[in-house]
């Protein structure tokens, strides 16, 4: 029988065009299973932060590792992983998948990456294996699921959602991430029919940023179901949410 090394890997995530899913966004589920055999061999939460801002400033050859550790704090904070060690005798296709960001369920994604590992020798280096998760972060947060307004007049609705990288980041002007990059679009149905479609802005009076808004008033009474898309020009990032409302 050949001989068992212990073999490390540590697997970090990011989000496409932004920073790690760090434990302010919840971090990311972490599965290793053999690719070819289908069995579990490790799983947990990456822990950690979103990693230093040289992250999004600090230009990188390809060969170049990610900047992961915070020196401007102290002691110096590392960006968010998941380390594993695994008792290998032989070599083997590892199929990893990551999932998140954990504290936004309705906006996570799965990635699944497939990566050979082989024993005695450590994927710890540089960066380790890294796994980039697309999209962006919508919540609507008004109206609320099953909204049902009792203001005078009921069936002006006033539409905000919240729009961030997957790795919270937020979007304002003075920002790497500028309200110009995004488009946010709603749109409303009712009786599976489109009955509007408007871009919302983004909100410049309020004291916190990723904000976008606009009102909107039903034609009718009816169950109206709305979907906010936004979308980041310059990465193809998307993200969406879904809400209904009533109006009596």
């Amino acid at each position: 029988m050949a001989e068992t090394q212990d073999t490390k890997l540590i697997i970090r995530v990011i989000a496409r065009g932004g920073k790690f899913l760090g434990n302010d966004i919840g971090g990311a589920l972490i599965t290793v299973r053999d690719a070819q055999t289908g069995e579990l061999l490790a799983s947990g939460r990456t822990h950690g932060t979103s990693g230093p801002i040289t992250v999004m400033n600090q230009a990188l050859l390809r060969t170049q590792s990610i900047p992961t550790v915070d020196t401007t704090v102290k002691p110096p904070a590392e960006a968010c992983h998941f380390d594993v060690t695994l008792p290998l005798s032989r070599p083997r296709l590892l199929e990893v998948t990551a999932y998140g960001p954990l504290a936004a369920p309705q906006g996570a994604h799965t990635v699944t990456t497939t990566h050979w590992i082989y024993p005695g020798l450590p994927q710890d280096a540089g960066d380790g294996l890294v796994i980039e998760i697309p999209g962006l972060l919508v919540q609507i947060l008004n109206p609320p699921t099953h909204f049902l307004p009792t203001a005078i007049p009921s069936n002006k609705i006033d539409i905000r959602a919240n729009v961030t990288m997957m790795c919270g980041c937020p979007i304002t002007p003075d920002n790497f991430w500028t309200p110009f990059d995004f488009v946010v679009r709603a749109t409303i149905v009712e009786r599976d029919a489109v009955i509007a479609g408007f871009d919302l802005d983004f909100d410049t009076k309020v004291n916190y940023p990723s904000q976008y808004v606009k009102s909107w008033t039903a034609p009718s009474q009816g169950i109206y179901e709305l979907t906010v898309v936004a979308y980041q020009l310059s990465s193809g990032n998307t993200g969406v949410n879904t809400s209904t409302f009533i109006v009596p």
